[in-house]
């Protein structure tokens, strides 16, 4: 699936399986392009996916990268590194944070050992 143009999540299972109910972060109209740049940033982390079928855990992955991305860039934050606010500062880098996201999902899965060999851990 690496480099390949298939989606690995829908607008449905966005709504239905990762939303639970919840308001959509992302603009459904506009799921499909947040989804395809998520995968872009799993696939740059050096994460294999070959399967046909995506798990869930890897579309939880994909749903949270997508509304990380989004959040980012309609906020402007794209080339902000931190924040401060009554001397409490905050400061990480956007690959930084979307390898936590990716780690925290995948770890433990047979998708981990991607992590493991591609220095991302």
């Amino acid at each position: 699936m690496k480099g390949s143009g298939a989606m690995w999540v829908d607008v449905k299972w966005y709504k239905n399986k990762y939303l639970l109910g919840r308001q959509p972060t992302l603009p459904l109209l506009e799921f499909a392009y947040w989804e395809n740049q998520a995968r872009s940033e799993i696939n740059i982390n050096n994460v294999d996916i070959k399967m046909r079928n995506a798990p869930d855990y890897l579309k939880k992955c994909v749903c949270e990268v997508a509304e990380y991305l989004y959040h980012r860039k309609v906020n402007n934050l794209d080339n902000v590194t931190g924040f401060s606010n009554d001397g409490y500062s905050v400061s990480q880098n956007s690959k930084d944070k979307t390898r936590e996201i990716i780690v925290r999902h995948l770890s433990g899965t047979e998708l981990h050992n991607s992590f493991i060999f591609s220095g991302v851990e």
